[in-house]
């Protein structure tokens, strides 16, 4: 049909007659004092709706494109696939190298929080049946429990603590 416009040249169209005829019109109106503010509202909300379904005509005409939707599957998948080589190489990388420059790995960090998770949990228990400590006692108490959160290498003051408990036992 010759008279009908598509539904993206009717969006522009409507754009435009609000964005650049009625609300400079309405706004001339009110700065010469011969308009309301209420009419200048209108005429932007009408701006405002008639961008929205402008870009909303716009989303749906590309994205409804068959080779942009090809393309943005093919991008995606890409993208998608460059990040598991870099993971891949990353965890390569330093997989080497932190060993090599002295630095715990994930595994071995697990193990001294679990290792001093364990001797709280000892310390507490011993600290419980303990019913009326002695000086000594006090001060492995509060060496342990002062110092424990900074314990950066837990291996050998969990064999000193160790050692001192087994030596308050016997």
């Amino acid at each position: 049909m010759p008279g009908t416009k598509s539904l993206l040249a009717q969006e522009l169209t409507n754009f435009f007659e609000a964005a650049w005829l009625e609300l400079p019109a309405e706004a001339g109106k009110v700065l010469l004092g011969a308009g309301d503010e209420q009419a200048l509202r209108k005429a932007g909300w009408k701006a405002y709706d008639a961008w929205i379904s402008l870009a909303n005509a716009l989303t749906n005409a590309v994205y409804s494109d068959p080779i942009v939707g090809e393309a943005t599957g093919r991008v995606m998948e890409t993208a998608l696939r460059l990040r598991q080589i870099g993971g891949a190489m990353a965890a390569a990388f330093f997989g080497i190298l932190w060993p090599s420059i002295g630095l715990p790995t994930q595994s071995e960090i697990v193990a001294l929080r679990d290792e001093l998770l364990s001797l709280r949990e000892e310390l507490a228990a011993y600290t419980a049946r303990l019913s009326a400590p002695d000086s000594a006692e006090t001060d492995m108490q509060d060496f342990a429990t002062g110092h424990i959160g900074a314990v950066v290498s837990a291996g050998a003051i969990g064999k000193q603590v160790g050692q001192r408990l087994a030596e308050r036992d016997q």
